[in-house]
Formats: C-alpha cells, structure tokens, sequence
C-alpha cells in the first residue's frame, strides 16, 4: 500500500519490484502460504503512523502480513542451521512485515523448519495462531462448540447462553487462564470459582479494572506477554505439533489475487481458524 488508510481501498499487488540482496545471517522464502491478522490491517489502516514513524509511497509501499510458510531459495555467507531448499515457516518483526509477497527476506533467527505433518497453508497459520485447550473449560459461541471439544476440551461453556462463573461450582477451579481477557473476569468471576488458597489466575495482557483483593486466599500470579519470534520458540511448537499435542484450525484458503478477501472475513470477527492466503501454489 502506497497510502495509510482502508485496506479495501489502498491494498493492491503491485509488480515488478526488485528483490534486495540479502546480508550474511539472512535467508530468502519463495512464500507459498501466508495466513492474515487484525495487526495487519491496523497498521495499515490508522496504527502504522505512530509505530513506523514514517509512511508509505508510491516509491517504497509497504507490505503486511506478518506469518508465513516457504521454502528457503538462498541463503547468507554466515547461515548455518536452514539449507536451501529446506521447507520454512516463521513470525515476523513487525518492521519486517511484509509476508503477502512471492518472495521474502527474513534473519535466519526467526525461521525454523516447518513441522513435517503439516502442510504450507497449515504452518503459515501457526506461528501467531496455534490455541489448544486442553483440560478447561473454553468460551465459544454454539457454531463453535463442536471445534472446540474437538482441539480437546472435556468442557465448553456457549457465553451466548451462560456466564462461565455461574456454571462452574464455588471453589472448585486450581487455575484460570485469562485469553480473552475480560475486564471483570477476576474481580466477578475468578474470586467465586478458584479454590480457596490454593486458586491462582493467570492472564495474557495487564488488567484493565483496578485489582480487588481476595478476601480467601486466591492469588493473581500477574499477566503473562511475549512476542518472542524466534526460531527456539517456534522449535517448541513444532514437537507440539508433531507429538499431536496441538493442531492449527485452517478456516479458510484465498489464493494471493484474493487476499482481500481474507481481509474482509477477518473484519467480520466471525471465523472458525485462521485465514489463509495461498501465493504460491
């Protein structure tokens, strides 16, 4: 995109480009899939000013996407650990985005090979996607229920029909994991559910309401970030995913000319897995 604004007016492919050479510790992608993320067009859209503190051009557009699946073309004098020809996948930095592209120019640091039993549309939907439930009870709507049971929870609680605090028993949880992140969730619902003493509750991102104390002895251990994309991590993920531990869910596949097509889906906020743009086939 040569302007910052609506991605359905301002994305477009563009053509011709040269390719830059790479440096000692890089690898170059042939991207074959690239799945999409809200971050991608918030950028674009009104974030991409106050985070690059530049703007795009009809002589240097930018690029988005931030998640890929490739295979690895060319290698730097100094890359060690991915061989050309070698089947990839990765996350980038955010100043490295640009995965909607044939071809891609990444540090070998952020690359690990895919994971054997997936394939290209699948591992691009990996690195900022992958969700397991395992062993908890999980928030869906009632189209979800069934998917959800089957990433592996014993119990799904529908929100469109009942509050998750109100159906589990008083004091009968060891731990809960906050991913949605929901303003009351430990001042009005934690604090009935957890185990007395022992109840801890764990949330991804800072707690948006002033923390009330419990008065039974649950602890909030804190929030838990990271937007660690290195290879060692996704090298993690992968024995997760060739053990079976965990699978990503695919929504659904857009070939490279129908990318916004994703876009417009993920706007909606209503997929079941993530959105998958397929550039090379």
């Amino acid at each position: 995109y040569e302007n910052y604004g609506p991605i359905e007016k301002e994305l477009k492919i563009h053509s011709g480009l040269p390719q830059r050479t790479l440096n000692s510790q890089q690898v170059r992608i042939k991207v074959r899939s690239a799945a999409v993320n809200p971050i991608d067009y918030k950028l674009a859209e009104f974030m991409g000013q106050m985070f690059f503190g530049k703007t795009p051009s009809v002589d240097e557009p930018f690029n988005i996407g931030i998640d890929v699946s490739g295979e690895v073309v060319e290698v730097g004098s100094d890359v060690k650990r991915i061989k050309i020809g070698a089947a990839v996948y990765a996350s980038t930095p955010l100043n490295d985005m640009g995965t909607l592209a044939e071809y891609l120019i990444l540090d070998e640091d952020v690359v690990a090979l895919k994971p054997s039993n997936l394939d290209f549309n699948e591992a691009a939907a990996v690195p900022s996607g992958i969700r397991r439930m395992l062993d908890c009870e999980a928030r869906e709507g009632t189209r979800n229920v069934e998917l959800v049971k089957s990433l592996g929870a014993d119990e799904v609680i529908d929100y469109t029909q009942d509050k998750w605090a109100d159906v589990l028993a008083p004091h009968s949880v060891n731990a809960l994991y906050d991913c949605g992140v929901e303003p009351s969730s430990w001042n009005d619902g934690a604090q009935l559910v957890l185990k007395k003493n022992t109840g801890r509750f764990i949330t991804l991102l800072p707690m948006p309401e002033p923390v009330k104390e419990a008065g039974f002895g649950a602890q909030l251990i804190g929030h838990v970030s990271s937007d660690d994309k290195s290879a060692k991590t996704l090298e993690v993920i992968t024995e997760y995913i060739e053990s079976g531990k965990a699978r990503p869910v695919v929504d659904t596949v857009y070939p490279f000319e129908k990318a916004l097509d994703a876009y417009a889906k993920l706007k909606t906020c209503h997929t079941q897995g993530k959105l998958v743009v397929q550039v090379h086939p």
